[in-house]
């Protein structure tokens, strides 16, 4: 089966960086997430080239035991693997949207979709999480940038995440009127002497793009072409198969052997590999 060292072994020796829109409308950055999606998934599936797209689909159902949901995590989950979560975004910040950062992605989480959680043989409690970060300039459909990054070396514990939105949550109860449920932090009915205004109180999460976190990776390397970034727990990395390490070591990507500080507890680093193409 396929793994993150085959999807970024597979996009550097593809090098076709072209990112081709599947869905047409008006909104060009919806339009442009979506085709990096697709992109993401060809490359754990090496299907770049398959134009058929009933094909593509089959060698995606292949790899993948689910597929996303419009308004729910995860987009991808690789088969008895690993979550994706894939964000067309600048090179500054990310906007998560309404679920905050997953060191790892639960099943017990209200915001996993329901399908995700049953969609495979064995039920699955807990997966790693990879955050897939593509930047595609503006008015241009060339890939220029990939980032693949562990939730755990990237984001700390969902209650750190989840005691700040209860702050916000418990100081709107006062306000709030009657019991509806809602996935929002809060909603309040009735605001004005008619009672035909609501107020809905929704959550951003944003946090900064990798290549600012981890700026010292990439320090001095000026511009560049095409970037393939991607940061391992070695722990994980030790643990993939040999045939796929092995190929990664017979490509033309770095490895690099540092340590991060661990988001949990910056009293400590985890070790991790840098695995990178320029």
């Amino acid at each position: 089966m396929s793994n993150i060292l085959e999807a970024i072994v597979n996009i550097v020796e593809n090098k076709d960086y072209e990112i081709k829109e599947y869905t047409s409308g008006s909104n060009r950055t919806q339009n442009m997430g979506e085709a990096l999606e697709q992109y993401i998934l060809d490359a754990y599936c090496n299907s770049f080239k398959v134009i058929d797209n009933d094909e593509r689909l089959l060698k995606h159902q292949q790899i993948f035991s689910f597929l996303g949901s419009k308004s729910k995590l995860p987009d991808a989950i690789v088969r008895g693997a690993e979550a994706l979560e894939i964000k067309k975004s600048s090179q500054s910040t990310v906007q998560l949207n309404s679920s905050s950062p997953k060191h790892t992605l639960k099943a017990e989480n209200k915001r996993v979709a329901s399908s995700a959680k049953i969609c495979e043989d064995e039920a699955w409690s807990e997966k790693e999480m990879i955050y897939c970060f593509g930047y595609i300039p503006d008015n241009a459909n060339q890939l220029k940038s990939v980032w693949f990054v562990y939730g755990r070396v990237f984001c700390d514990l969902p209650e750190v995440y989840e005691g700040t939105a209860n702050k916000i949550e418990s100081n709107l109860e006062d306000l709030q009127n009657d019991d509806t449920e809602t996935n929002e932090l809060g909603r309040i009915n009735n605001v004005d002497n008619l009672k035909i205004t609501y107020l809905r109180v929704r959550g951003m999460w944003v946090i900064q793009h990798p290549q600012k976190v981890f700026s010292k990776l990439t320090k001095g390397w000026g511009k560049n072409d095409f970037e393939v970034k991607a940061i391992i727990p070695k722990s994980i990395f030790d643990g993939l198969p040999e045939k796929s390490k092995n190929r990664l070591k017979s490509s033309s990507l770095n490895i690099d052997e540092i340590e991060l500080p661990d988001p949990t507890n910056r009293a400590r680093n985890i070790e991790c590999l840098f695995i990178y193409y320029k």
